[in-house]
């Protein structure tokens, strides 16, 4: 199943007109944040044709619905009064592949249940989608948390960790959480939900080259019985071991055991779990391809160029797709995916993540 979190910019710019339906003529140039109206019609090819089977965005929701009807519904309130007011962190779904049971909305403050309330040092009201899911085609039930953490407090970002960690560990099935946490990895928020995980680049292609390269050797030989020579000095034979450092994927390929028998279990990031071609454990006759490491850049956050104010904190790894309780679960596809093409026009100011799991 496909997850995708993708922060889509509000329609505040200086050009917006806070309308749906709006029309607005394409620019001579697209420099710099463009309305929501212009940008409206790329974020929705961007979900059409990654087609994730859950996909949390905010704000905008009218014009959403209207371009992605024909495949998907969605759940969601605004944070102001947890009706219309205020921005949305919507989650939407394939109708045809899930079915919600029960969903709410929990605001990210010392009283979760109240509407519009401002929690810790947050400049603004945040909140977090909660929604239990239940598959269609073999009733496997999962909890999803789309969440959007406050950009300025840093006891915020805290508190607003904690607050989902505890409604988290409070359930008996799998949990995902998703969202922009406005954290860096370093960040108590993201740091606060991994207790303390997160290396930058762990599992990079380009970092573990020799080691994917006797990996796919091995599996070329294993599978047609011949020896293949890899370097003049260097022969694979079906029967060798491939040695890989034995610390770089340890942690992830312990977690599942950890995150659920430990008594107060954390959320595991997924592109540090994402099953390489390299990872330890991995199964060559598995019946599906696995991925070099993940694929796209690193961070998450573009702004929306060299006249954005935002501009001198870019890029920022900010956007993240988290599980808990994972047991059975696999990551087998994580990319970031781009914002901005070659007419210059960029659709937001974060970028798209997506993911695939098994279960």
């Amino acid at each position: 199943m496909k997850f995708m979190t993708f922060n889509v910019r509000h329609d505040h710019g200086p050009n917006s007109t806070q309308q749906p339906f709006a029309y607005v003529p394409a620019p001579e140039s697209f420099q710099g944040e463009q309305p929501w109206a212009i940008r409206k019609w790329k974020v929705a090819d961007t979900v059409l044709l990654w087609s994730p089977d859950i996909e949390p965005d905010f704000h905008q929701v009218v014009d959403l619905e209207s371009l992605l009807h024909e495949e998907y519904d969605w759940v969601g309130a605004g944070r102001r009064d947890g009706e219309k007011e205020g921005e949305f962190s919507p989650v939407f779904y394939k109708r045809d592949l899930l079915k919600v049971n029960s969903w709410k909305t929990l605001w990210l403050s010392e009283e979760p249940e109240v509407e519009g309330s401002l929690g810790w040092d947050a400049r603004h009201p945040r909140i977090a989608t909660v929604v239990e899911f239940e598959s269609k085609s073999d009733g496997y039930q999962f909890t999803l948390f789309n969440a959007h953490f406050d950009h300025k407090g840093i006891e915020a970002r805290r508190g607003a960790a904690e607050l989902i960690l505890k409604t988290a560990r409070s359930m008996s099935h799998f949990v995902i959480l998703m969202g922009d946490f406005n954290s860096p990895e370093s960040d108590p928020g993201y740091q606060t939900l991994t207790g303390g995980g997160g290396e930058e680049n762990r599992n990079d292609t380009m970092r573990h080259l020799e080691e994917l390269n006797k990996a796919v050797t091995l599996d070329y030989a294993t599978r047609t019985g011949k020896p293949v020579r890899s370097s003049p000095n260097t022969m694979t034979l079906p029967t060798h071991r491939v040695m890989r450092p034995g610390q770089i994927f340890q942690k992830f390929q312990n977690s599942e055991d950890n995150t659920n028998v430990l008594s107060d279990p954390v959320f595991l990031d997924t592109r540090y779990a994402l099953m390489t071609r390299c990872s330890d454990g991995y199964d060559r006759k598995e019946s599906y391809a696995k991925m070099s490491g993940p694929l796209g850049d690193y961070g998450t956050f573009s702004s929306f160029g060299k006249d954005d104010p935002d501009f001198p904190n870019e890029p920022r790894r900010l956007d993240y797709i988290m599980m808990m309780k994972h047991k059975g679960v696999s990551v087998r596809r994580y990319g970031v995916l781009p914002n901005k093409y070659d007419d210059g026009l960029y659709i937001s100011d974060h970028r798209p993540v997506v993911v695939e799991l098994a279960w």
